[in-house]
């Protein structure tokens, strides 16, 4: 998505200066336009560029992503707004004039006016729709069934357009249902197949709706309506029977056109099936389609597409094979809401213990094997350590009774886990061990089913292992091997995993500058690549980087926020760390107690969970504030020996030598 987004910067820029790039009706563009849009603006902020685009706000409410877009600008200083206010009765009647090739009289004008309210779309939908004549009949009547699906749009144009349809011959009429049906710009031999007309016969239609501006050739051979407020009352006035047999034929239409590469249209079929009522067979194609969003790192629309697939599973009766494509689902939507939620969000803890149930009653080996690894993740950001062995031993015992031979990799969070208690050395040995074996195809694999590379990870975690061990520049070298491996795969969310295991062993190793360098890149990188779970934990890194610059009570706060913020995501891993971070603020600051709560909270935190790899640096700290705040000797002796006790027994000489 980044490289696309760059590619089209650069392609857009390539043209001389200054650069007019004109963008009508905004409010229609689809989120990721706008994404870009903003892209575009920040990718060279000193080239000259003016984007001019126009937009309705009546079409732009305020959680509109267009809104949020002129929200995030005006914020960046990036955007000027001009209001267009609507006609007055002159300027009404100028547009009526141009458009009917005719002056009005001062009668129509004035009418045309109180009809439209000076909105230049109604003026000229009014006027083709033959409302600005002088004649003594009055207002014809249009009466127009407008369902559900019109309700947004204002009485009058809902008038005007029905007025315009009504005007079409039997047979043009029906082919712009079927266009309306179809819901998007439409092929030629897509519509003849799903209208089951000749070819001349479609065509005579089409003749007509563009004469009449209802249609247009957006290509060859290819069509759309002139406005999406005609697709849409088209749509409205077609009858619930008509609707569901136009989509079933549409379905049956885009699977013939596209007999064996279904995936750029599955998406489509998936809709028509459902509107259709046709679940059984939408719901594998909302499967596909949510396969194909994911595949292109479109998590929310990947998330919208399996979750509208489950909605229409729960109306099916409750069968085996249902449930079996309901877990198929969960374990999908497990791993998306893990890449764009969060290790521990409420979402992924939904859809895992969901898919623990299915996986023990209708699961294959292969998939228990599965979902026990994916809620070892979960439980692993919750520090529920104990659940993760319990998790590893389950997929253990099917890996025996099966005899298969278990990946190295399947090991990585029982070795997190080690590590987080302070079996450090244990924790190296078998991190070395899954490392040690490349298989790009686990890799791959596992990226598709989990989200992450379990080398990347591996790199990265075992070198907080080994700055701990004593071995600071072969942990730099293991964690800058992982952000080389995350590169090489393309994968942003492991990128981002990357950059942010790096960013928090240079708080250990690198001096002030360095680590706030690398603090700021992994936050950046996080929220660039939405990652919520790294964006919170490099979040606390780039605060404490700040922090540790200016330790200020305003600085101290933002800290203590960022940490809030982490423990929001649902994780608690990592904790006595973060709080000793605070700790280490407030001895740099003199809030000596305040540090000292910090401490206790770490502590807390480290007996809760049995996470005891920081605990000699938490005693260290609490030494150091100890001795700060004047207490008695003999307490400030008895934390630094503890912390000294904790490291040789762990092993950890860096953590000794502090």
């Amino acid at each position: 998505r980044q490289r696309f987004f760059e590619a089209l910067a650069r392609g857009i820029l390539a043209g001389p200066r200054p650069l007019l790039l004109w963008i009508d009706d905004l409010q229609w563009s689809d989120p990721e336009t706008l994404e870009w849009l903003h892209f575009l603006l920040r990718f060279e902020p000193d080239t000259a560029l003016l984007i001019l685009g126009t937009a309705r706000s009546e079409e732009s409410p305020p959680d509109h992503p267009l809104s949020t877009t002129i929200r995030q600008l005006r914020t960046e200083n990036r955007i000027s707004i001009i209001e267009l206010a609507p006609f007055d009765v002159a300027e009404t009647a100028k547009l009526a004039s141009q458009v009917q090739g005719r002056a009005l009289d001062d009668r129509a004008s004035i009418r045309l006016y109180h009809e439209t309210e000076g909105n230049p779309l109604f003026v000229v939908e009014a006027v083709r729709a033959g409302m600005a004549h002088t004649d003594t009949g009055g207002t014809a009547a249009v009466t127009a069934t407008i369902l559900p699906e019109a309700h947004l749009l204002p009485p009058r144009v809902q008038a005007i357009i029905a007025g315009r349809l009504a005007q079409l011959s039997p047979i043009a009429r029906k082919v712009a249902e079927v266009g309306a049906a179809i819901g998007r710009a439409f092929a030629l031999d897509l519509l003849l197949l799903a209208g089951y007309d000749d070819e001349e016969t479609v065509i005579r239609a089409l003749d007509e709706l563009w004469q009449r501006r209802i249609v247009r050739e957006q290509s060859a051979n290819v069509f759309d309506f002139t406005h999406d407020k005609l697709r849409e009352v088209t749509y409205a006035e077609t009858s619930l029977p008509q609707r569901r047999l136009l989509h079933r034929r549409i379905a049956q239409a885009l699977e013939t056109v596209n007999p064996e590469e279904r995936d750029p249209v599955s998406s489509q079929l998936a809709a028509h099936y459902e509107q259709a009522g046709l679940f059984e067979q939408a719901i594998p194609y909302y499967q596909q389609a949510g396969a194909v969003a994911a595949g292109v790192y479109a998590n929310e629309e990947a998330i919208n597409l399996y979750s509208r697939g489950l909605e229409l599973l729960e109306r099916l009766p409750v069968t085996g094979k249902r449930d079996v494509r309901e877990l198929n689902i969960q374990l999908a939507l497990a791993t998306l809401y893990r890449i764009s939620k969060g290790w521990a969000s409420p979402e992924e803890e939904r859809v895992m213990n969901r898919a623990m149930v299915l996986s023990d009653k209708v699961g294959t080996v292969e998939q228990r094997i599965h979902t026990l690894f994916g809620i070892q993740t979960l439980y692993v950001v919750q520090a529920r350590y104990e659940q993760v062995e319990w998790a590893y031993a389950q997929a253990e015992k099917l890996f025996v009774q099966t005899q298969m031979t278990p990946p190295p990799f399947t090991e990585i969070y029982l070795t997190g886990v080690k590590l987080l208690r302070g079996q450090m050395v244990e924790a190296r040995e078998l991190f070395e061990k899954i490392v040690a074996v490349r298989n790009d195809k686990h890799i791959q694999d596992l990226q598709e089913s989990q989200g992450l590379n379990y080398l990347v990870h591996g790199l990265a975690w075992n070198a907080h292992g080994l700055w701990c061990l004593g071995y600071p520049q072969l942990a730099l070298d293991r964690a800058q091997a992982a952000i080389g491996l995350a590169r090489e795969f393309v994968q942003p969310f492991n990128q981002a995993l990357a950059v942010t295991y790096l960013a928090m062993l240079q708080a250990w190793r690198a001096d002030r500058e360095t680590f706030l360098a690398h603090a700021h890149q992994a936050y950046s990188l996080t929220v660039e690549y939405k990652a919520p779970y790294y964006q919170a934990w490099a979040g606390i890194l780039y605060h404490f980087a700040l922090a540790e610059q200016e330790p200020d009570a305003e600085k101290l706060a933002q800290l203590r926020q960022a940490v809030d913020v982490f423990i929001e995501t649902g994780a608690r891993i990592r904790l006595p760390l973060y709080f000793s971070l605070l700790a280490q603020v407030c001895l740099k600051s003199g809030r000596w107690q305040e540090g000292l709560e910090a401490l206790a909270e770490a502590l807390a935190e480290s007996l809760q969970n049995n996470e005891h790899w920081w605990d000699a640096e938490i005693h260290r700290l609490r030494g150091e504030l100890l001795w700060a705040q004047g207490a008695d000797l003999n307490d400030v002796e008895a934390a630094f020996q503890r912390a000294l006790e904790i490291a040789r027994t762990q092993q950890a000489k860096s953590l000794e030598l502090r």
